[in-house]
């Protein structure tokens, strides 16, 4: 007779370690609400109190943000460590918002919005060959583009205005995105917080103007460079796309940034374990014939911007003297010679950081010079994120790209001696500064980002 042995035990499978619970974060989503709260009863104030046409919005406004809703929501998926979907839409209010005092308080943009209504009845019976009345590229060009916005919003000024705020935010959207391909391991929170929330980039684009043109070309023309240089498809694609387009209105930033995509994609190190002649070395040789020809037509279109025969240091000299005389107004000063050593550092410091608050009189001229002194002191505290570009120009050519196109664009527009519009051009300036602002300062840093951004993935 046997005896019996120990009960058995019921299986029980081995305990996994928990997973972490997601990171607390702040909710942009409340902030978001109020801002579109607030810019909705501004605008509902402009049609009640004053009898402006800007009934409109009530319908606009909606429409767009529902448009906007996809690209919001995949922004969230995607993002785990921050509500990059709340700081967006904030981002997209703040637009609106800067639409309705631009409106009320605009210049130029009346003149394309007058232009575009004519252009856009010849447009809808299909005569697409009448005369702008301005040169293209150039002024032309943002007249044929109001008049095709016009095609669709009909002859309402406040609809159109907040057209062109929701295309500088895209332009916005994207130029985070060109940010996030190239730099997969950097600041994203950070730049997140520069491109959506800085007040001149929700300012002067939210406007029916060459500023949210160019913002957005730039964003699809980095987009396009930022997926080349990390060899993902569809790169030049896009990249020739923006740039085009960008050369229609300013030919002169389109050529910028492709001498700094060039530069980046020559200085950039792509290592491959193949000697030889690899896929990736045909791909680069094919590249820079795309740009040698891109750039002959780009260098074509600036001449006759500049109304220059060449590119010659007289005749540049010429066109950049004939820049000063037509800048003058209330608010000019006395430019810099970007052509010397410490003329280019003077317009440097300039074109980032003046207006200073003892230069500035008016509403306007005091919060930009309030900015640019935040912005100074930004740099100031992120010095050690800027002296870490050096160790990574070839490592990850986006911020060659952007260092690159930095040092043309501080020479091109040093000359510009008025404030406001330079406060205007600066907004072409910044997302490449906002680059370098967030970069993470050293390689554990950098390395920290990346595992964070690893386990904030969904499982």
């Amino acid at each position: 007779m046997t005896t019996p042995g120990p009960p058995r035990r019921a299986y029980r499978p081995p305990l996994l370690p928990a997973r972490p619970a997601a990171p607390k974060h702040f909710s942009w989503q409340p902030v978001a609400c109020a801002v579109f709260a607030i810019t909705i009863a501004f605008w509902m104030w402009q049609w009640l109190g004053y009898g402006w046409a800007a009934g409109s919005s009530l319908v606009v406004i909606p429409l767009l943000t529902l448009l906007t809703l996809p690209v919001l929501v995949a922004a969230g998926r995607r993002e785990h460590r921050f509500d990059l979907a709340g700081l967006a839409a904030t981002g997209l209010g703040l637009h609106f918002f800067a639409a309705f005092y631009r409106m009320a308080h605009g210049a130029d943009a009346f003149v394309y919005d007058q232009q575009g209504n004519r252009l856009a009845e010849a447009f809808r019976h299909f005569r697409f060959g009448v005369d702008p009345g301005a040169p293209v590229p150039g002024t032309g060009a943002m007249r044929i583009i109001s008049g095709v916005v016009s095609v669709f919003t009909g002859p309402n000024v406040a609809a159109k205005f907040l057209v062109f705020a929701w295309l500088g935010f895209i332009g916005c959207y994207l130029l985070y995105r060109a940010f996030v391909t190239a730099l997969p391991n950097a600041d994203h929170r950070r730049y997140a917080l520069l491109i959506f929330l800085w007040p001149s980039l929700a300012f002067w684009p939210s406007s029916i103007g060459k500023d949210c043109w160019m913002l957005l070309t730039l964003g699809i023309a980095s987009v396009g460079a930022a997926r080349v240089l990390v060899r993902r498809p569809g790169g030049y694609t896009l990249l020739v796309l923006g740039l085009l387009l960008g050369s229609f209105v300013r030919p002169h930033v389109s050529l910028m940034a492709l001498l700094a995509f060039g530069v980046a994609l020559l200085v950039g190190r792509r290592e491959s374990s193949r000697p030889g002649v690899t896929p990736s070395s045909i791909a680069k040789v094919a590249g820079l014939l795309v740009l040698i020809v891109l750039g002959g037509i780009l260098a074509s279109r600036t001449a006759t911007v500049l109304d220059v025969d060449d590119f010659s240091s007289s005749s540049v000299n010429a066109a950049l003297e004939t820049n000063r005389r037509t800048e003058e107004g209330g608010s000019t000063f006395s430019a810099a010679d970007p052509q010397n050593p410490l003329g280019y550092v003077e317009a440097s410091f300039t074109i980032l950081f003046r207006p200073l608050p003892i230069e500035s009189s008016g509403a306007e001229q005091i919060a930009t010079s309030l900015e640019a002194l935040f912005l100074f002191v930004l740099c100031a505290a992120s010095w050690r994120r800027i002296v870490s570009l050096f160790g990574r120009l070839r490592s990850e050519p986006y911020v060659t790209y952007a260092v690159v196109y930095l040092l043309i664009f501080f020479f091109a527009f040093g000359t510009i001696s008025n404030f406001g519009i330079l406060a205007r051009q600066r907004t072409q300036a910044l997302p490449f500064v906002f680059v370098l602002l967030a970069l993470y300062p050293s390689k554990h840093e950098t390395e920290a980002g990346a595992v964070e951004q690893v386990r904030a993935r969904p499982r």
